[in-house]
């Protein structure tokens, strides 16, 4: 079935925040440092207060006065001495010092947005400069502090996996290979950019923030937290959202800001980041530097693999960077090979950047890209065929469940079967045919066929709602939160399967934190291992319920009413009442006439129980051209063989896929960001300068499902998002160093633009 989104986004009927501007709204811009690292010495907002509009200028002293206190992160990972982690809370406005390029430092409310940049210009910034560090080794190397009582810049030193074993195993190898891989910083940049509508109600009390968002619940905690107020005096709204990857799941200063400045005026107050503001005020992506070394025996067996990082936290302790760089990052470590030594260290530094946190993936694309590249390189190395080495590294079904050195459980998968299917479907036969065609004019050719897995994770703190209407319809609420992937179609089909009823009668509502005082919100690929598991069991709790709604309406014991396809009927007999009938009988029911076997009769609600851990897994084949008299590659093929257990709509799972792919090829091949080493200015602050993958960048993609059961979930299906964006670049760049490897080109760190080859070309020769 198509996606019931679809009709109102295509016609024009969606609801983002853009479009919400109540009567009476104000409009506020926000004054970002231009220095990368320096004091305040002087902020003088006067003469921007006395322009005409202007309602309202905030500095860092006003909300200080109001009681107004920073973002604090959710996340402290404790260091592996138990040591607890330096963090450090993000300000809604700087006071005193300025960390990085772009940070708030004053905020102008005005009628109309041309007052606000007008006054915005009126504003007197004096910094005494400071020296920056941007890059995380030179931070790590004695660079200049971010933070005066850090002299090593260091928030955390966290390791984990069997130090030991893995140091042995290493010490007694027959074979050690060690590469450093370099993972840039990404800038997120969603269609839609950030914004927030703040609403305060004086009658009330209430403040209401409309925002895009990947889970109300968790920014309204952030808000009250701010704001010095219990939760339920706010309510966070989210509509359409178009698109996030994380960049939306976290609280901004900016949303604390519209709702104070709502408050002091006693107006709506929205605001919308531009594609440039965003550039220099979103959170990152990635930004990690792996030092890894792989340990073989005689034979070529893996015996163990360790990684040395260096994690890029930006100038501030982002929601739960620590946990990204630190625990998400692991829980694919090794992924589908059979490693016994297994060790992980990451040293989180800070940096005068914007902080970074998670990106789709969520530290897994690093872990599992630099696993996949050193294998290439070990094999080369040591003279074994590539693909020879996975194969007789792989977990085989004989050794499920298979228990990491990490940790970790996987719940099923068939890597081995994976494997040939990856082989047939993407003709690795005929690669060398191939290779010799696109050599006789004069391109090389490269070939990439890597493994991947995704251990699915996000909140486990959600709840689910399932309501039978009168009218024969079903609401289904849910905690997470929709930014394109289709989740009301998926939690739709989930629910009309269960009740047995067709799909047209259920309404999936998200994004309000009056409907659900519990809920973690999307992340991690939950959707379904959490959610729609979830609305499962409650649609079942419901059926439960109103069986003893029925058995009321029709005099008859609930435990001989029956259900199904929407009905309930007396066993036996061929009385029977429909799901909208009990909801109505159940409406008009006096409170004195329920009883406890009813329960709350046709409103169920549950929260999340049981294991939310599933392991969609994965191979990609990818084939690329590289012309070594201008560096460029072009990707021409590209198969792909995924596990994602059940899929419950085909569509909107190969759209996951194949947008996390788009996302993969950016990665590999063009995106990175890039500032200046001495000033700390952003060099790739725009579209101009910050190359996004077009259409004809990503290939025509070739794709097929290998499903195995996960015990771990109720219907059968595992976690679909972020499975391409960590399987995907670690191909492109194998199949990039493959076609470069006639020439003594070994290993380029990412993206693998046509300048960076055809220097990586000319530096070989």
């Amino acid at each position: 079935m198509l996606r019931l989104e679809d009709e109102a986004l295509l016609t024009g009927k969606g609801n983002y925040v853009a479009d919400r501007r109540p009567a009476g709204t104000l409009t506020m811009v926000v004054l970002r440092s231009s220095s990368a690292h320096g004091t305040i010495r002087h902020l003088d907002v006067s003469a921007a207060r006395g322009l005409p509009g202007v309602r309202l200028v905030l500095t860092a002293s006003d909300l200080a006065g109001l009681g107004v206190g920073p973002l604090k992160p959710a996340a402290v990972t404790p260091n592996s001495d138990g040591t607890a982690m330096v963090a450090r809370d993000r300000p809604i406005l700087a006071d005193k010092a300025v960390r990085y390029v772009g940070e708030p430092v004053a905020a102008i409310v005005a009628e109309t947005e041309e007052q606000a940049l007008d006054a915005l210009e009126a504003i007197v910034l004096d910094v005494d400069e400071l020296p920056a560090v941007i890059d995380v080794e030179a931070a790590a190397e004695g660079g200049p502090k971010v933070w005066p009582e850090l002299p090593d810049n260091i928030s955390f030193d966290w390791d984990i996996g069997n130090r030991e074993e893995t140091e042995r195993a290493f010490a007694a190898a027959a074979h050690v290979v060690e590469l450093t891989v370099r993972h840039p910083r990404i800038v997120i940049a969603p269609i839609e950019t950030r914004g927030a509508l703040g609403v305060y109600d004086e009658a009330t009390g209430r403040y209401s923030l409309t925002t895009p968002s990947q889970g109300v619940v968790g920014i309204r905690a952030a808000m009250a937290d701010c704001l010095g107020v219990p939760t339920d005096k706010v309510r966070v709204v989210t509509e359409d959202v178009g698109g996030s990857f994380a960049v939306k799941i976290w609280p901004y200063p900016e949303q604390v800001l519209a709702l104070v400045a709502s408050k002091a005026t006693g107006r709506p107050v929205h605001w919308m980041s531009s594609r440039t503001e965003g550039m220099v005020s979103d959170i990152m992506g990635r930004g990690r530097v792996d030092r890894a070394a792989l340990a073989l025996d005689k034979d070529y067996k893996f015996l163990a693999f360790r990684i040395d990082a260096l994690a890029d936290m930006g100038a501030h302790t982002n929601h739960v960077a620590a946990n990204t760089s630190t625990k998400g990052a692991v829980r694919v470590f090794g992924h589908c090979y059979r490693i016994p030594g297994l060790h992980y260290r990451v040293r989180g530094l800070f940096t005068n950047a914007v902080p970074t946190d998670a990106y789709r993936g969520a530290g897994k694309p690093e872990t599992v890209s630099t696993t996949e590249r050193l294998i290439d390189v070990a094999a080369d190395r040591l003279g074994i065929d590539r693909l020879e080495l996975r194969r007789r590294n792989l977990v085989t079904p004989a050794d499920l469940p298979y228990r990491t050195a990490m940790g970790e459980t996987y719940d099923g998968g068939d890597f081995p079967t994976i494997m040939e299917r990856i082989l047939a479907a993407g003709d690795i036969a005929g690669f060398p045919a191939r290779k010799a065609e696109s050599a006789a004019r004069g391109l090389k050719r490269g070939l990439g066929l890597t493994f991947h897995m995704h251990a699915t994770g996000g909140s486990t703190a959600e709840r689910s709602e399932v309501i039978a209407q009168p009218d024969g319809t079903v609401i289904v609420r849910s905690g997470t939160q929709d930014s394109g992937q289709g989740h009301r179609t998926a939690l739709a089909m989930v629910a009309a399967e269960t009740l047995e009823i067709p799909v047209g009668r259920i309404r999936v509502e998200q994004g309000d934190s009056d409907y659900l005082a519990k809920g973690g919100g999307t992340g991690g690929s939950n959707l379904m291992p959490i959610a729609a598991n979830t609305v499962h069991r409650t649609a079942l709790q419901l059926i439960q319920q109103a069986k003893a709604v029925a058995g009321h309406l029709l005099e008859a014991s609930a435990r001989d009413i029956e259900y199904g396809f929407g009905e309930f009927r007396i066993a036996g007999t061929d009385r029977k009442i429909a799901l909208g009938e009990v909801a109505a009988g159940w409406d008009s029911l006096p409170a004195t006439a329920r009883d406890e076997e009813m329960g709350a009769g046709c409103i169920a609600q549950l929260d999340f129980e049981g294991l939310h851990t599933t392991f969609p897994n994965g191979a990609y084949a990818v084939e690329v051209e590289v012309d070594p008299e201008t560096g460029r590659v072009k990707i021409l093929r590209w198969t792909g063989v995924d596990d994602l257990g059940r899929v419950i709509n085909e569509a909107t799972a190969l759209g996951q896929i194949h947008g996390g792919i788009g996302q993969s090829v950016g990665e590999a091949l063009l995106e990175a960001v890039r500032y200046d080493p001495q000033s700390g200015q952003l060099l790739s602050g725009s579209f101009m300068d910050y190359t996004m993958p077009r259409a004809d960048d990503v290939p025509a993609i070739a794709h097929g499902w290998a499903p195995t059961a996960s015990p771990n979930s109720l219907i059968g299906a595992k976690g679909v998002g972020e499975v391409s964006s960590i399987g995907g670049p670690g191909p492109i760049m194998n199949a990039v160093l493959d076609a470069l490897r006639p020439l003594g080109v070994e290993h380029i760190d990412i993206p693998l633009t046509p300048e960076t080859v055809w220097r990586a070309v000319r530096d070989a020769q």
